[in-house]
């Protein structure tokens, strides 16, 4: 399979600067690989116990065949280990080793994985480097780009962390092949979210292909992740530190981690992510920004990649808001929120693209799912 390569560069800081790589078979080649473009004193791969016995015992392997010093690391599966607890268990455990500032990371896995060891990554000894290795869809089109790292408290999700950015991202498209279906649905939420607010065009692409996507079509899944990866890498250039056009990335996300907290979160992130972004399309439907045909167009797709708007029904529309108050985009304890106009064009007033929405209007939005 032909190997796509996008370029991030963030203005201002050239050193920030990276590439993400898009193909097939990464990982077996990757000791070499490393070994010659990003030498280091050791390597520390981290991942979960999961993504260790897949592939990270193989990738430690051929990295010491190759002759470089490398450390295997895990934490158990699941949101919950995007904790301060996780954190610190691993840096003991790299100091123990006796990494120092050479030391690169490689965050082996899922959207977990990668916000957890990038952290880890920004935070030991004031910052070394890491290299993003998604092996989940989801990860791929959304977590493993843009430098967000981070793990999350009692009070919300992502509420603690630093912009820190990898020096390289590989995606290797076999890993997928271990993926069940509903993490398949899962990342591709997260990838026509992107098309609903940034790019019609492929939105309609994914529309029409969305059948051989969740078939696992290897160049599908390529050609979707290089899409979405293209409009975030975008995005990332033009505000690295979500100051502005970046919370554009969010649409969906306000709702959606509200939910994900209501249910401890036990739910998948895209599964969350998709009930949130149709009830932040029925909000924008509400206020009178987006038509009934491209609302209609939006329920259709999610309807097809199977997102259970029934999950909303389990609370009350006020204990959902509620939820949504410890948001990182929310200010003064007011929720924000993209207003779609229509598929790929978000409402930007005054220079600002979020908005504040009242509290009752989101309670009604939420009841005419």
């Amino acid at each position: 399979m032909e190997m796509k390569t996008i370029d991030i560069k963030i203005k201002k800081a050239e050193e920030r600067s990276y590439s993400i790589a898009i193909g097939s078979g990464f990982l077996a080649r990757l000791p070499e690989v490393l070994k010659k473009d990003y030498p280091a004193s050791s390597y520390i791969i981290i991942a979960d116990a999961k993504t260790k016995n897949l592939f990270g015992k193989r990738l430690l392997l051929g990295l010491r065949q190759a002759g470089c010093k490398a450390l295997l690391l895990s934490v158990p599966v699941g949101e919950g280990s995007k904790s301060q607890k996780r954190k610190t268990s691993l840096e003991e455990a790299m100091l123990k080793a006796g990494i120092d500032r050479r030391g690169v990371v490689l965050a082996l896995g899922g959207g977990v994985i990668g916000d957890l060891a990038g952290f880890v990554a920004a935070t030991y000894m004031r910052g070394i480097p890491y290299i993003q290795l998604p092996t989940t869809l989801l990860a791929m089109v959304d977590s493993s780009v843009g430098g967000k790292t981070g793990i999350n408290t009692f009070h919300g999700k992502n509420l603690i962390g630093a912009f820190h950015q990898p020096k390289a991202v590989y995606a290797d498209i076999r890993t997928l092949r271990s993926l069940p279906d509903t993490e398949i649905r899962s990342g591709l939420t997260e990838a026509v979210k992107m098309f609903i607010t940034s790019d019609r065009e492929s939105f309609v692409f994914a529309d029409v292909h969305l059948a051989k996507a969740l078939a696992k079509d290897t160049g599908i899944l390529a050609e979707i992740i290089s899409r979405a990866v293209r409009i975030k890498a975008g995005v990332v250039e033009r505000d690295e530190r979500e100051s502005g056009e970046r919370m554009v990335l969010n649409f969906g996300h306000t709702i959606g981690h509200a939910i994900e907290k209501l249910f401890t979160y036990t739910l998948l992130h895209g599964q969350a992510v998709g009930v949130g972004m149709l009830a932040e399309a029925t909000l924008a439907h509400r206020l009178g920004a987006l038509s009934p045909e491209d609302l209609a167009l939006i329920r259709g797709m999610l309807k097809r990649l199977l997102i259970p708007a029934s999950l909303l029904k389990q609370f009350a529309p006020e204990a959902v808001i509620a939820a949504t108050k410890g948001d990182k985009k929310s200010v003064g304890g007011q929720a924000r929120y993209v207003i779609l106009k229509k598929i790929g064009v978000v409402e930007i007033k005054h220079g600002e693209f979020v908005q504040a929405v009242e509290d009752g209007e989101v309670a009604q939005a939420i009841r005419n799912i």
